[in-house]
């Protein structure tokens, strides 16, 4: 069972929808091919691609999301759209 990480401004209700053409991690500016390369780079699980692109560190999702969550279910459907 995969350990959640989740910035510290997550809430419970999320839109599994990523706005194409923007960024996945908007606090961070991780775009969903920097998640792609991170896979392709050797990231195995969500932690790592978090870890390689330094998604989620220093959040402030509600500010700078446009959805106004956490990034981090974006990640997640990114993640498993390319592994």
């Amino acid at each position: 069972m995969m350990n959640k990480e989740k910035c510290s401004c997550c809430n419970s209700s999320s839109n599994n929808d990523v706005i194409i053409g923007q960024y996945v991690c908007y606090c961070n500016q991780v775009t969903e091919d920097d998640i792609k390369d991170a896979i392709e780079q050797g990231a195995e699980t969500v932690q790592e691609v978090i870890k390689k692109t330094g998604a989620m560190k220093d959040s402030n999702c509600a500010v700078n999301n446009p959805k106004g969550t956490c990034c981090y279910s974006d990640i997640v459907y990114v993640f498993n759209k390319y592994k």
